[in-house]
Order: C-alpha cells, then structure tokens, then sequence
C-alpha cells in the first residue's frame, strides 16, 4: 500500500493534529483534526482484513500515522462491555467487574473514561491488537465504538428537564443511549434483521426503563427518509414525543461519509 500524499504532508507538523483511528474489520478509517483550527481536517481509509497482522500492514504503510501527535484516539469495537460509574472505576477493581459480566472473555480489558457522562466504559480488544497498538502510537487513547457516540448524546440529553433515549438505526443494528434528567442510564446495541426487531428492542427498554409514553423522549437518528416513511409512524402508536437527530454541520460530525464515532470524535475529545 503506497502513502497517501494528503496525509503524509503533515509529517512535519503532526503534532499540531489529533490523530483518530477506527479499525471496523473492513477498513482503518484515518481523521486527522487541527488542534486549533478545528475545521482542518484530513480524512483517508485503508482497506483491511478483519487480522492484525493487516491493520499492521496498513498503519505502517502510512509514515505519518508513528509521528508525535497533539492526542491519539483508536477506536475499536468489541460485543463484550460493559459500564460503571466513574466513582466506583478502580485499576484494581476493573477487571474484577469485567470478569464477573464476561467470565469467557480471553482478551486485554480496555477502561476508556467518558468524561461528560461521568462514568467508565469496560471492553475487551485482542489481547496482541491491544498490545500493537500502545507500543505504536504516540500514547493512544483506546475507545469503544460508542464512546463519542455516548458523549455526544449525554450532552443533547442535558436540555430540557425528561428522560432521553437515543437510537441511532443502521442496517443491520441499532444503539441505544438513555438518560434521566440525573443522568446517564445505559447504552447498548442490537443486531437487527427486520425493523421490527428495532421496533421491539425500543419499546422493550422504554418500558423497562420505566419512561412515560407521552412526556418523555425518543430521538431517532439514521436514514431519515426511511425513519420518517416507514419507522416513525409504527412506534407512534405506542409514544408521543418522537424527534429525529441532526448532527452538527461542523467539521467533523458534518461529514457523512465517515462512521460516526469519527463524524463525533470532537464531542468525546474536547
């Protein structure tokens, strides 16, 4: 794989950048961000295999992805996580909680803090991915895949004074991110074969969750055409209060060809 000009000009000024990864089995999704001028940004992809020794082979493919940055996130996902609050989040208890929600699990586990939400999401990353990538990259951050998701809609959940439940809707899955007006409640994603899957999943957990079916929120975000012509009018059978999310227009969450824990990156990092 040949460097990518656009992003190796930055060599001698990486570290006026942030340096964004997201490894999703198909490609490593590169977003570089200045750290100053917020809309300056650079982003590539790099086809990979679902191996290590791949995404190996594509990160050392481009110079600059080694070079000292401002900050360094790798973002990556993992069907094994789980939360707690920032207060109980320890080094020396945090795999005792992961170990006993995941007692199969053979991987490293990663503690990645969600500053805004104010808890700590546990995950596990293959133990020699984990291992590639801290001795690699200028001292990296390893994020779930819904960490900036999570940070960002804490933050939408913080206006007005009812409980929240976001659900980003793709094709194949949808995730979940609910608050109160204390906080944050949970997150979570659900493969889906039909929309009726999703629809089933959002109103199992709104009534789990206990919220009212006409005061409180569901925020829906994904195709919008498809939500509004197919999605919204089945569930408002069951709930009142339906919105559909807009993300922001500003570099990067405006950009819609990248995966959105990319396009959301900044409200997890600033």
């Amino acid at each position: 794989m040949e460097p990518i000009p656009a992003l190796n000009q930055l060599m001698k000024e990486s570290h006026k950048y942030i340096l964004t990864m997201y490894a999703d089995g198909s490609y490593l999704h590169i977003l570089l961000q200045h750290t100053e001028q917020r809309d300056t940004v650079v982003s590539e992809r790099l086809p990979v295999e679902p191996t290590r020794a791949s995404l190996e082979e594509a990160v050392f493919s481009q110079p600059v992805l080694t070079r000292a940055f401002a900050k360094v996130y790798f973002i990556a996902d993992s069907p094994r996580y789980t939360f707690i609050p920032e207060a109980f989040a320890s080094a020396e208890d945090n795999p005792l909680y992961f170990g006993f929600c995941f007692p199969d699990s053979d991987g490293t586990v990663v503690a990645a803090e969600l500053p805004h939400t104010g808890v700590q999401q546990l995950f596990d990353l293959d133990t020699e991915l984990a291992s590639f990538v801290r001795r690699t990259f200028d001292r990296p951050v390893i994020l779930h895949r819904l960490a900036p998701m999570c940070e960002y809609f804490y933050r939408k959940s913080r206006l007005g004074y009812n409980a929240k439940l976001y659900v980003h809707w793709s094709q194949e899955s949808i995730d979940f991110f609910a608050f109160n007006p204390q906080g944050f409640l949970l997150a979570n994603s659900f493969a889906i074969h039909h929309m009726n899957d999703g629809i089933y999943y959002i109103l199992n957990a709104w009534k789990q969750l206990g919220f009212n079916p006409t005061d409180d929120e569901l925020s829906l975000s994904g195709d919008h055409r498809e939500l509004r012509q197919h999605i919204i009018p089945l569930i408002r059978k069951h709930l009142t209060f339906i919105t559909l999310t807009k993300f922001p227009s500003y570099p990067p969450a405006g950009d819609e060809s990248l995966p959105l824990p990319l396009r959301l990156i900044t409200a997890y990092s600033r």
